[in-house]
């Protein structure tokens, strides 16, 4: 079950977005730390947390907005003064201020204008992934199946996990993504990459939480 305005709900004492402000805040890198919404309670809470707020115009309001849309109209309007530019999505609790400090150097250290996005490892190969239509399933690569290929033998794959975007303001502005080439993948382990969207998701990082105290 998706959680609505989840990231207001508190993790044991805390708003969700809350534990991101201070990370970045902790990285000591930004310039500006801002919270974009359309939400009058998510603003509130970013300006309690002694960090720059940003109404969102009312088309790009609701969940169904892609973050690229939000963070290419800011730039159209705050974007000059700025060399790079970073997304940290509030819905990633447990990535740290040495993460993004990590993945900031891979961007310095690049020798080209690069875009670096936070990636981690498959739990389980996608190869061996099935399509679903209803109740009726489809094998997506029958020739995995056919043989009789074991998990691990396949290479190892990875996806972004949500937790850190970084690219150069005009690469971005030019390519209206973080996935275009040059790319670089900053790896995470899978305990600081869970990315909040559902219920049990919620309830996982509040056990993390209680488990480390």
């Amino acid at each position: 079950m998706r959680l609505p305005r989840k990231n207001l709900l508190p993790l044991e004492g805390r708003p969700l977005m809350a534990y991101t402000i201070e990370a970045a805040r902790k990285a000591g890198i930004f310039a500006r730390i801002v919270v974009s919404s359309d939400d009058e309670e998510i603003l509130e809470l970013a300006a309690r947390e002694g960090v720059e707020t940003d109404r969102r115009p009312a088309a790009l309001g609701g969940d169904r907005v892609r973050f690229v849309e939000v963070l290419e109209e800011f730039l159209a309007r705050a974007g000059d003064a700025m060399d790079y530019v970073a997304v940290l999505l509030p819905t990633c609790p447990f990535r740290t201020e040495q993460d993004i400090l990590a993945a900031y150097g891979m961007l310095l250290a690049a020798s080209a204008p690069s875009f670096v996005v936070s990636v981690r490892e498959y739990e389980f190969p996608p190869e061996f992934a099935l399509a679903m239509d209803g109740t009726r399933a489809r094998v997506l690569r029958p020739e995995i199946y056919a043989a009789s290929t074991q998990s691990q033998s396949v290479g190892k794959s990875y996806h972004p996990n949500g937790a850190i975007y970084f690219a150069p303001v005009r690469l971005f502005l030019e390519e209206r993504s973080f996935f275009r080439e040059p790319l670089l993948g900053y790896l995470m382990p899978p305990e600081r990459s869970l990315d909040i969207d559902n219920l049990y998701q919620f309830e996982i990082a509040g056990a993390i939480i209680r488990a480390r105290k």
